[in-house]
Parts: C-alpha cells; sequence; structure tokens
C-alpha cells in the first residue's frame, strides 16, 4: 500500500474508494504476515488511517474491513510496541462488544450483552488476540482495562447470543492468551471474577447441546445407550480454548475448600468430554491432550471420579470392577498415540510428560483404575522369546523408554510400570527386564532386592502356561529366552584361553584407568556404590560351601 492509498485512507468523505483500497489490500495480503516494504512512517499512516476510520461513526460500513486490515497488519510484530496506544486498544474492545455490558446486581444480576454486528465483533476480537499475543505493551493496557470483567460477563450469557460459537471460540481464545502472559489478569479473572466457575459453566452447556450419540457401531465404538458425546469442529475448538485457559487458572492456587469445590465440579465435566467423539482421530487426540494437560494439575484424591461406578440399567463399553473405564480407556488411548507418533527423542518431554503424569496418578489414586491399567499395560507374559522393548505393544513401547536419555521421561515411565507392578521389584524384572529396569532399581534403592510400598495381598499375577513352560531358560537380564550360545572356548587349548583371559583383563584395567568405566557394587541401602579396587567385591559376600 502506498502513500496515496494511505491518504486516501484518511479521507472520512470517500467511503466507496477506502472499501476499494482496503478490500484490495486483503486480497493481496490474506496469507501474508510481514510487512517489511511498509516504512516505519508508513506503518504509523497507515494504522492511524485504519483506527480513525474505526472512530468515525459514519464510517460504519466500513469497520469491519478496517478491523480486517488492522488484524493482517497486527501479525508482524515489528514495531508493533510502539505503534499501539490505549485508545486504540479501547476502541478494541468496544468494537468487540466487550465494554457493552451492564451488571445490575453483583450476585444475581445476567449481565446484558449487545454485539450490534458480527463481522465487526469478530474481527475485533481476532485483532485483540494477534495484538495482546505479539505485544507485552498491548497486555499491559489490556490489564488496566475492564476487558477481564467483559469476557467473563459475556460467559453466562452466551444462550442468548446468535452467533455465540464464533464469538465463545475467539473469546475463549482471547482469555487463554491473557491468562497465559499477564499473571496480574489471571489472577482477577480467577480470584475476583470467578471465572474457574465459569468456564466449567460453558462446557457444561457445550455438551448439553452436543449431539448424543446412541447407536452401535464397530468404527464409532459406542454402545447403545451409553453417555456419548459428538462434538461438530467448532465445539471441540471451544471446548480445547476453554480447558487451556483453565488450565491456565488451575495453577493459581487459592484456598483448600474453594480448590475441593473446583475440583469436584471440574471432573465430571472432564469425564463426560473424554466420553465425546469429534470429526476426525487428529481432533480428538487433541481434544484429549488439553484434558490431559489439565488432569496433571487435578489431585490423586479426585482421580477416582474419572471411573464411576455403575448404577443399574448404566452400560459402558469398557468395564472393570463394576466400574465405567470409557474415560481412562481414552487417556489410554491418548497414550498409544503420543508413543507411536513420537518418534524424536528431542520432543519426547513435551509430548509424553502429561500423559505419562497422568497415568502415574491413575495408577496410584485408584486401585480400579491401576488393576484395569496393569491388565492393558502389562498383560500375563505369552511371547517370552522376544526382548520386552521388541514390538509394537504397550508394554513394547514403554520398555523401549526405560533407556531414553531423555531422564524425565526415563524416570516417568519407570515409575508407572513399578506401581502397576506394586512395586514388586521381582515383578518389575519379569516384565521390562533386569536391565531396563537396573536404573530406577538402582535410584529408589532396591538393587538389593528388597520390596516398596505395601499393596493389597490378593493377586492377579496368573502366569500363563507358556510363561511357567520357558520359565527356567529366561535370562532375567534380557527378559526373555535366549538361543544357546556356541562356547567360545571350544577347541582352544589351556595357554590360549589364559591368553584371552588375560587380553580381557588387560582391556578392562584400561577401561577403568582412564575412567570409562567405574567398579560398584550393591550397598547396605540398596543403591551401588563404588569401590577403589576390584577386591571389595570379596568383602560383605555370603560364605560359600566348599566343596
Amino acid at each position: 500500500m502506498d502513500e496515496e492509498e494511505i491518504g486516501i485512507l484518511s479521507d472520512p468523505n470517500n467511503m466507496e474508494q477506502v472499501s476499494d483500497i482496503l478490500q484490495r489490500f486483503l486480497k493481496n495480503n490474506e496469507n501474508v504476515f510481514s510487512f517489511p516494504n511498509l516504512s516505519e512512517n508508513s506503518r504509523a499512516l497507515l494504522w492511524t488511517a485504519l483506527f480513525q476510520q474505526l472512530q468515525n461513526p459514519d464510517a460504519a460500513p466500513v469497520h469491519a474491513l478496517s478491523l480486517a486490515s488492522v488484524r493482517v497488519l497486527s501479525r508482524d510484530k515489528e514495531g508493533l510496541e510502539n505503534l499501539i496506544t490505549e485508545k486504540w486498544i479501547t476502541v478494541l474492545i468496544e468494537r468487540a462488544g466487550l465494554y457493552n455490558f451492564e451488571v445490575l446486581d453483583e450476585e444475581s444480576a445476567v449481565p446484558i450483552i449487545n454485539i450490534p454486528n458480527k463481522d465487526v465483533a469478530m474481527e475485533a476480537l481476532k485483532c485483540l488476540c494477534n495484538i495482546a499475543f505479539n505485544s507485552e505493551v498491548a497486555r499491559a493496557l489490556c490489564a488496566h482495562t475492564s476487558i477481564a470483567q467483559g469476557l467473563v460477563a459475556r460467559m453466562r450469557v452466551y444462550k442468548d447470543i446468535p452467533f455465540k460459537e464464533d464469538i465463545m471460540l475467539y473469546d475463549m481464545k482471547l482469555l487463554f492468551i491473557l491468562t497465559a502472559l499477564r499473571r496480574d489478569i489471571k489472577l482477577k479473572i480467577r480470584c475476583e471474577l470467578h471465572g474457574m466457575d465459569y468456564l466449567i459453566s460453558c462446557l457444561n452447556e457445550l455438551l448439553l447441546e452436543a449431539s448424543r450419540t446412541e447407536i452401535v457401531g464397530a468404527t464409532s465404538g459406542l454402545v447403545e445407550g451409553g453417555p456419548h458425546y459428538f462434538l461438530n469442529d467448532s465445539q471441540q475448538a471451544i471446548a480445547c480454548e476453554n480447558l487451556k485457559t483453565q488450565f491456565n487458572l488451575v495453577l493459581q492456587a487459592t484456598t483448600e475448600e474453594e480448590d475441593e469445590a473446583m475440583y469436584m465440579k471440574i471432573m465430571p465435566v472432564l469425564t463426560a468430554l473424554l466420553y465425546a467423539h469429534t470429526t476426525c482421530e487428529e481432533k480428538l487426540m487433541e481434544l484429549r491432550i488439553n484434558i490431559a494437560n489439565l488432569l496433571t494439575s487435578v489431585p490423586l484424591t479426585f482421580y477416582p471420579f474419572l471411573t464411576p461406578q455403575l448404577n443399574s440399567g448404566e452400560k459402558a463399553q469398557y468395564v472393570f470392577d463394576g466400574r465405567n473405564m470409557d474415560a481412562l480407556q481414552a487417556l489410554v488411548q491418548l497414550l498409544q498415540y503420543k508413543l507411536t507418533n513420537t518418534t524424536n527423542t528431542k520432543y519426547q518431554y513435551e509430548n509424553l510428560s502429561p500423559i505419562l503424569t497422568v497415568m502415574n496418578k491413575c495408577a496410584r489414586g485408584c486401585r480400579e483404575q491401576r488393576k484395569y491399567l496393569r491388565q492393558v499395560v502389562l498383560p500375563p507374559l505369552r511371547d517370552v522369546h522376544r526382548r520386552p522393548e521388541q514390538g509394537h505393544t504397550l508394554r513394547n513401547q514403554m520398555c523401549r523408554l526405560l533407556t531414553t536419555p531423555v531422564t524425565s521421561v526415563r524416570d516417568l515411565v519407570a515409575e508407572f510400570l513399578f506401581v502397576l507392578c506394586k512395586e514388586k521389584v521381582g515383578r518389575m524384572v519379569k516384565y521390562t527386564g533386569f536391565g531396563n529396569a537396573a536404573g530406577h532399581l538402582a535410584q529408589k534403592g532396591l538393587l538389593g532386592g528388597s520390596e516398596g510400598a505395601l499393596y493389597s495381598s490378593s493377586s492377579d499375577d496368573s502366569d500363563t502356561d507358556e510363561y511357567l513352560e520357558a520359565q527356567p531358560n529366561i535370562d532375567p537380564v534380557v527378559g526373555c529366552t535366549m538361543p544357546p550360545r556356541v562356547n567360545p572356548f571350544e577347541g582352544m587349548s589351556e595357554e590360549q584361553k589364559e591368553y584371552e583371559a588375560m587380553k580381557l583383563v588387560n582391556l578392562f584395567d584400561k577401561m577403568v584407568s582412564e575412567g570409562v568405566v567405574k567398579p560398584a557394587r550393591v550397598g547396605p541401602d540398596g543403591r551401588p556404590q563404588p569401590i577403589e579396587h576390584v577386591l571389595e567385591f570379596r568383602e560383605h559376600t555370603p560364605n560359600r560351601p566348599q566343596s
């Protein structure tokens, strides 16, 4: 856009030309995210001209186009901090309909929201999202306005807005950005405006409006009468933004009584959302990822609510010990999806730590959930001829992560498997192999074989016929049977054997002296302790019978 066109934009009496210029600008820059050709002066003049149009009531026909142009320009961070003013932020908030509300009574009154024009309100919200995301100055200015009150007030009357799904989506996006990047706004929404209550109510309303699915189908995986919902793309997007905002707010602690009441409201909604289905797997997994992220902040004591007891006449696809396990199975499917699609160790922590944290909490927080997860992740052993880390089952994939260089992920996986094994060393070694489990056992001081926390004495750990038959030949280090090995000393004379043995001793001595390896033994605390001399291995060893 040249200076002549910018000059025309400043003319309040030439709406037709202004409209043509803005339409052409939007068409040419639909997918543009930076404007290096605009000088600092031209950029300032263009922004000023656009906001002059927005402040002119007679220019109402081009307000939506002006806002769309601001939206496109606000994608570029260059010079944005110097351009934004409090007046312009106020104009955007007004055009978004966030100042047009009245609260008649502090407690019981319903706010009155007036949004005269859908296109104008939508474009203004998109502008606020871009500017708030790209500019700290803009966020600081927002903190000094009543934008938070406007957003929370509007949550109370979405049902009265004819195009509410469009408005809800960008309201939630703006709430997420502001609560993620401004602590003062987050505190205000959480503590003063009770934003969590309204966010949870919005999700409840969303589920009530979602179509109820009560059909039997192999592809849908639903059962007749099951409490499943189908979210369209718009509802799914709103739910995801809502959950992300709740995650930001939950991180801000309040009193224990308030937290307990809040979690009691959250858990049934999250459980219902885990029952939900969407238009495609990608959107379904995105929804479940956001649910898992929020669940990481939920205390253990509330996890049993994920798997409610089935009452008479209630049905579910996955049932265990009389409980509805559909929500837990949805989390298992998310774990499988994440494990399958995370091949680069660079992204392991980001992709896997939330769902692994949730799995650990499920296993520790509810006995029935632990038993169900054990059944799914560590079923009775049948294939004992392959190493635990070889294959595509959940057990195989988890065992592979026991040796990942990403220590935080490795520890989460090890802790999860250890809890599923009732914190029994022998059972952990049985399912993972001692080589894979050694690091975790050493960390916990269990290399000596002592057991961890006490669990119920009853056990469903029934060994399969295949396991019992192969058990004498299973190598506990690798966790599977090993083919017979050829004796490397076969055909050698005694002198050759002694020569090869000395070569091995010299190589080991070289590695020790150069610090490549450090000999250690298991100390009294069950952890490895370094030794200075090989003869220390002979100390504190049990007496062996003389032949």
